[in-house]
């Protein structure tokens, strides 16, 4: 199935007042995902639910726009531990160093980048997980570019990212846990349409992208979130066990 698109809609999203909506400058305008993490981060580009004892993100949740996708700034590549946190909790550039895996970004640099300080955001550790250079580099960077292609076509998509456990994982540095997967649901708000990917933690291609397409229903019966809960119930309900084809970018 693919995803139509009324070509004659014409949509303006103004980055100003995004800033200025409430619930973490937009970015849970269509509801937080969980309010038991341990800490809950407001950035510009982003909001974080945060577990103490994973030293992860159980969610990251970004509001993109045609706009924000498409503004440049400089990528940093200073990676930095989130001072927010207590210093127990924090995962640390020592956790990452030697161990093999990449600082996998959840929120993508490429999408933070529509402000100086947003990018510059992107790179707390906070917003990191550890990811195999194979995943982090490949498929997974696809992805995110898809969903920033995704934001082009169809002009304001809300994200919600973040890991997946099994309950056998390993761990890096001082405790900071290595997900078995990662997972990604695309809100599409002007259709109250969404799409899921529950993706393996492993090397990965673009071309395995499709075997991954889910239901939302079933990334919340697998990290016990909630997601979109601002929308009418009715609406939510059909929208989330609803299983698609990836969604296109060229609506022709």
């Amino acid at each position: 199935m693919k995803k139509i698109i009324a070509l004659s809609l014409t949509l303006c999203f103004s980055l100003t007042a995004t800033a200025n909506t409430t619930e973490c400058n937009g970015h849970l305008l269509k509801g937080v995902p969980s309010n038991i993490s341990d800490q809950q981060l407001c950035r510009d580009g982003y909001a974080v639910g945060y577990n103490y004892q994973t030293k992860n993100a159980d969610w990251v949740a970004y509001h993109v726009t045609k706009e924000s996708v498409n503004l440049k700034y400089k990528r940093s590549d200073k990676f930095q531990a989130d001072s927010e946190l207590p210093e127990y909790a924090q995962s640390t550039l020592t956790d990452y160093k030697g161990s093999g895996y990449d600082r996998g970004h959840l929120a993508p640099s490429a999408a933070m980048d529509f402000s100086q300080n947003s990018m510059q955001q992107s790179f707390l550790l906070s917003n990191m997980s550890p990811q195999l250079p194979g995943f982090n580099r490949v498929g997974w960077r696809i992805l995110e570019e898809h969903v920033r292609d995704l934001a082009n076509t169809y002009h304001d998509l809300y994200v919600v990212t973040g890991p997946i456990y099994n309950g056998n994982e390993e761990s890096i540095g001082d405790g900071v846990v290595i997900p078995s997967a990662f997972y990604k649901v695309i809100l599409d708000p002007n259709y109250d349409e969404a799409i899921a990917f529950v993706v393996p933690h492993r090397d990965l291609s673009g071309s395995e992208l499709s075997n991954f397409v889910t239901t939302v229903d079933d990334v919340e019966q697998q990290t016990g979130l909630d997601f979109f809960s601002t929308i009418r119930d009715s609406v939510e309900d059909d929208m989330e066990k609803q299983l698609w084809d990836m969604w296109p970018v060229d609506p022709q």
